[in-house]
């Protein structure tokens, strides 16, 4: 008995340092997507910029285009300001965080799949969001 709780222990142990692990990396993503600017990114490919923007109308744009019925960008708006609110305006967005939260989701966003979107494809959004802020397009 005495040799199980023991061994419970130590593994609860673990258990929490790879949690807190975890956590303190996810923190460090997440702390360091906010606070980038796009003048510390590396020049952007205009191939991937092309896909990335694809990308984002197909995915993204339901839920992150400007304007006041988009969930997305009214959750932005509350936790960032208004400034912040839509995607395509934000200049502080990281190729790292934008990976990290499309694979892992946050609050209501889901996370989305390899199988939904690739890596490749994940790759030019996430170089297509860093390089913001994106111009609105012209509509006839």
């Amino acid at each position: 008995m005495k040799m199980r709780l023991m061994s419970e222990s130590v593994l609860g142990r673990r258990s929490l340092a790879r949690m807190a692990a975890h956590i303190m990396l996810a923190c460090g993503i997440v702390g360091a997507g906010y606070t980038a600017t796009a003048a510390e990114s590396a020049p952007a490919n205009p191939v991937a910029l092309t896909q990335g923007a694809a990308i984002y109308e197909h995915y993204c744009t339901t839920c992150h285009e400007r304007g006041d019925g988009n969930p997305g960008t009214q959750a932005l708006g509350f936790l960032y300001g208004k400034d912040k609110a839509a995607l395509a305006d934000r200049d502080n967005l990281t190729p790292d965080y934008v990976r990290f939260l499309v694979r892992h989701g946050r609050g209501l966003m889901p996370g989305f799949r390899m199988t939904e979107i690739n890596e490749e494809e994940l790759n030019a959004l996430a170089e297509y969001l860093s390089a913001g802020p994106h111009p609105v397009a012209q509509t006839k």
